[in-house]
């Protein structure tokens, strides 16, 4: 769907609620599929990449049902997965090819993957070379994997830990369940520094309340993981999203006429590092408040009353937060400087050279370096065409910028925010903001 943006000409004003978070939805309706027994699942997201690992996992026999408007019934059918003959196509989900590429171990002929992200050749490779040290054997081509487990041999685990945290998500989930004729426990241990380290803390917060055990450790970047353990059927919440829930608060904040938004539905109390949004904008000048016991956060914007000044961000931990932070430095005072930041060249784009490219259209000069990204101050943004390379956090960022440009912007194929936030554009209206859609 083609979509034109019109800038905000009065303020935003309203209450919305957020989705549930992405990130753990994938892992809750995973754990649960591998529990004996009936789990609840409330809240969750289950469009965009989530819609791949809920095909995914019908396939493999579990029945996932719907009981109300927000809370779904998840069993498995037979004792295991069931076996799955046909390539099953993941699409760009990273999450769902990396932990079904580790979950095929446990299922009898191995599974068979395919979609975009092989064809775009994002980072598979370390992974892949771990489960070979449980047993695994593979064939990779940009077209397809096929993957099965050969012997029930374990030995202790090297991996990358600066490329991507799925790969050790992967394995955490996985090896809890594996037979291993050679120990009883598995051992892995990941090269410093952690990247996205937040989110292994929400696998290891998921697996924890469904009765799996795993000892970490950060600082050495080990984990220890006894053989054989059963995952617990289990009732679960999923938290809201504050992942992309940080587009419409950067809304509110950068807004130049007086604004007032409520977003329910999130809290600081979960392990969801992109939380830091919050510590960020108020570190830059912004009026937010939390309030943790009713769940919700309170955005008071005014760039007038309350100006926005340049900061230098970190972005080991909250490669999701790097678009929508490069749109608020155009509003900062100064210079915000985005680093450490290497690994966002490997997401759904190059979130580095794609957010330098569509802010440029937009008259926003920025300094783009390997790892790091400057933006600087722009008095007035420009209108523009905003092309996301399929990239739904991207696609997200720049509707924002839009509101405060001179003119109307357009973007093309606008559903791709259903990765993560299917109701994106319908919040941005219901707080006020003048969307259309293009026909022609």
């Amino acid at each position: 769907m083609n979509l034109k943006i019109y800038p905000i000409l009065n303020c935003l004003k309203g209450e919305i609620t957020a989705p549930g978070s992405k990130s753990y939805s994938h892992r809750a309706f995973i754990a649960a599929s591998l529990a004996d027994g009936i789990s609840i699942i409330k809240n969750p997201l289950l469009k965009g990449d989530l819609a791949f690992t809920i095909d995914i996992l019908k396939l493999l026999g579990v029945k996932i049902l719907k009981k109300t408007e927000n809370t779904y019934i998840v069993k498995r059918d037979k004792g295991s997965y069931r076996p799955l003959k046909k390539a099953f196509d993941c699409g760009n989900s990273g999450t769902t090819i990396r932990i079904f590429s580790a979950l095929s171990l446990i299922i009898e002929g191995g599974l068979s993957l395919k979609g975009e992200f092989l064809r775009l050749q994002r980072p598979i490779l370390p992974l892949l070379n771990s489960l070979q040290q449980l047993g695994a054997e593979f064939k990779l081509s940009s077209k397809k994997l096929k993957i099965k487990r050969s012997n029930e041999d374990c030995n202790k685990i090297k991996i990358q830990g600066d490329l991507s945290s799925q790969f050790i998500t992967a394995l955490l989930i996985l090896c809890p369940l594996l037979k291993c004729k050679n120990s009883d426990f598995i051992e892995i241990e990941s090269s410093l520094p952690l990247v996205s380290k937040p989110f292994i803390e929400i696998t290891l917060d998921v697996l924890e309340e469904f009765g799996i055990n795993i000892q970490a450790n950060f600082e050495t970047g080990k984990f220890y993981i006894t053989n054989e353990q059963n995952y617990r059927s289990q009732s679960y919440e999923i938290p809201g999203d504050i992942s992309s829930a940080a587009n419409i608060i950067a809304a509110a904040v950068i807004s130049k006429k007086p604004s007032s938004v409520i977003i329910n539905n999130l809290t600081e109390k979960n392990k969801q590092g992109d939380k830091k949004i919050i510590e960020i904008l108020q570190r830059m000048g912004a009026n937010i408040k939390v309030e943790n016991l009713k769940k919700r956060i309170i955005i008071n914007g005014d760039l007038e009353k309350y100006p926005l000044k340049g900061i230098e961000v970190d972005c080991t931990d909250i490669p999701d937060l790097f678009p929508i932070l490069s749109v608020i430095g155009a509003f900062a005072e100064g210079k915000t400087i985005l680093y450490n930041a290497s690994n966002l060249r490997l997401k759904e784009t190059d979130r580095i050279s794609t957010m330098t490219r569509e802010l440029n259209k937009m008259g926003v000069r920025v300094i783009e370096e390997n790892d790091k990204l400057t933006i600087f101050r722009c008095n007035m943004l420009k209108g523009s065409t905003i092309n996301h390379n399929n990239d739904h956090r991207i696609a997200m960022a720049c509707t924002i910028a839009a509101l405060n440009a001179d003119s109307s912007s357009h973007i093309q194929k606008s559903e791709i925010v259903k990765d993560s936030y299917p109701s994106f554009f319908e919040d941005l209206k219901e707080l006020g903001v003048n969307i259309e859609v293009v026909y022609s």
